[in-house]
């Protein structure tokens, strides 16, 4: 449960991330910070604002693009991503030889926005099995051999932007909630969770990207355990 305690001021917020508020407001609405509103006031998870500064490292390069990000992701995975012309995928070799996997949380921020949410069991339950949705995070990584327990963490998906919008008109997840346990990105690219012959969990990379965003030590070590068994991070492109 989020306290008043973790909860900041936009003003407070924009200091500590040295931006003004009505970028901050800009992050809230694109996802890049969590936040509830109490009220007529806008109050941002604390914990999220040091996770960008301290995590996603605003100053670590420019993001790439929704289709450059999952066109990175999806070659790093083994598929072939059509959208990718051939000088883009000159382009992406030099991002995967030279990009070190602490730059990852900025360089693929634009690759979906991040809704923490409330759901209860069985909307839950029926969402592992939506053909609109690829199960992430913890779960996804022991699914890949990765050495990490999912334990009490909010599961994690992938949910298409048609899909996650019928989800909050039935009101079958709750935004702005102070106790979410799910967290759904809502890819920035159409068509790009589920590619041909995969099955219902994000493909690893994303998966490891995924990890990467949360920071912590243990997440990080399974990210770089998965990027290991792809073999594919110093080697992309053949």
């Amino acid at each position: 449960m989020v306290s008043s305690a973790d909860l900041l001021p936009v003003a407070r917020a924009a200091q500590i991330l040295d931006i003004s508020r009505e970028r901050v407001r800009e992050l809230v609405h694109a996802g890049g910070l969590d936040a509830i509103r109490i009220g007529r006031e806008l109050l941002v998870d604390a914990r999220s604002v040091e996770h960008r500064r301290s995590v996603v490292k605003p100053s670590a390069g420019r993001p790439l693009s929704a289709r450059m990000a999952w066109g990175l992701l999806w070659s790093l995975s083994g598929h072939e991503p059509s959208w990718v012309s051939p000088a883009e995928r000159v382009r992406l070799k030099r991002y995967a030889c030279e990009r070190e996997p602490a730059h990852w949380p900025r360089l693929l921020s634009g690759r979906a926005r991040v809704y923490p949410v409330r759901m209860l069991a069985g909307p839950l339950a029926r969402l592992r099995e939506d053909a609109h949705a690829v199960v992430s995070g913890p779960v996804a990584a022991g699914h890949y051999g990765a050495d990490l327990m999912a334990g009490d963490a909010d599961e994690e998906f992938y949910v298409d932007a048609a899909r996650f919008d019928e989800l909050v008109r039935s009101r079958r997840l709750r935004l702005d909630t102070a106790e979410p346990n799910a967290v759904i990105r809502v890819p920035a690219l159409s068509g790009v969770q589920r590619p041909p012959g995969s099955d219902g969990h994000a493909i690893p990379a994303a998966v490891a990207a995924d990890l990467l965003d949360s920071g912590d030590e243990r997440s990080v070590l399974a990210a770089q355990q998965l990027l290991t068994r792809l073999g594919e991070l110093y080697k992309f492109g053949g």
